[in-house]
């Protein structure tokens, strides 16, 4: 279609013109030896141009990577090797070097290479996560329960040992976000060791806590941490972010001053705010001056916060 033919003023026209050439510059990252050139719709991935191999980036992460390790003759990605496996084509090789996100995976063999997981795989030698040795255990590394790994001497999640006890190893099941095993030695949750507690009695809680004969626990940003002064035997979740026991109530594992858990109430989970009979809390802090015996029935939380508490006219 020529321009005399578009139904727009010809500036108009070139403007668009000049517009796509630079974007064209600014989307084709090229390799200027070789010159190819991936433009702004090329997918990421692995590509065999010119006699050489290569990785791309994609639009989000639009680097060009020369594999020169890689003889492009023998070359080919993965999802050709492992038709249906998710994962496979983020691996590549040819017949000696194996390939994942488009970075050389040290050691190893092509030829006996097979994909467990995304970033995970093995050959006849060893078990690698991503580009570094995991595990010098092949024959003995499977999948088990929860989505963790074992061989004959350790339990893996990720690239994390988790226990050097996989005989004794138990799963417990799922609670919310976290993976739950036993072993000789304490319990694992996701990557989280709690070997001060007494497994027998173990128990898991919804939204990250758990509780044993004794001592209260809760997960929080990825960090295990006790909750002081809890009763194990009477504790108990309430929400996200609120608990208690016999004697207590606590926000996120902090005890609430003063609060009875015979009368505590959530006003607002989203807004953190709750009371007793006597106080109004927001987060594990009383409002001052707030009085329970005020809030009226069907009136909507406005906000809450360490200052006052408002509702809805």
């Amino acid at each position: 279609m020529s321009i005399a033919n578009l139904n727009m003023p010809v500036t108009q026209i070139l403007f668009i013109m000049s517009l796509l050439g630079i974007l064209s510059g600014i989307f084709s990252c090229s390799d200027r030896k070789s010159g190819f050139k991936p433009g702004v719709l090329t997918p990421r991935g692995y590509y065999v141009y010119a006699g050489k191999a290569y990785f791309y980036g994609g639009f989000s992460n639009a680097s060009l990577i020369e594999l020169t390790e890689a003889d492009a003759t023998e070359f080919e990605v993965f999802d050709q090797r492992f038709p249906g496996n998710e994962y496979a084509a983020e691996y590549a090789g040819d017949n000696k070097a194996v390939y994942f996100a488009g970075r050389l995976i040290n050691g190893a063999d092509s030829k006996t290479f097979v994909i467990l997981d995304y970033g995970l795989g093995k050959d006849s030698n060893s078990v690698f996560y991503r580009h570094s040795v995991l595990s010098d255990d092949p024959a003995n590394f499977v999948k088990i329960e929860g989505g963790f790994y074992k061989d004959s001497r350790h339990v893996y999640r990720g690239s994390y040992i988790v226990s050097d006890d996989p005989v004794n190893l138990k799963y417990l099941g799922q609670h919310g976000y976290i993976e739950y095993f036993s072993d000789s030695k304490g319990i694992i949750a996701n990557d989280i060791r709690i070997d001060s507690v007494d497994v027998n009695s173990f128990v898991p809680l919804a939204h990250g806590y758990s509780k044993d004969k004794s001592q209260v626990f809760v997960i929080r940003e990825a960090r295990l941490e006790k909750v002081t002064n809890a009763d194990a035997g009477s504790f108990q979740v309430v929400s996200k972010y609120f608990t208690k026991d016999s004697s207590n109530v606590f926000w996120r594992g902090t005890e609430m001053q003063e609060a009875s858990p015979q009368t505590f109430k959530i006003i607002s989970e989203e807004f953190h705010c709750s009371c007793d009979d006597r106080q109004i809390y927001f987060r594990n802090k009383k409002i001052p001056g707030a009085d329970p015996g005020k809030i009226r029935a069907g009136k909507r939380l406005k906000y809450c916060n360490e200052n006052e508490i408002v509702f809805e006219d």
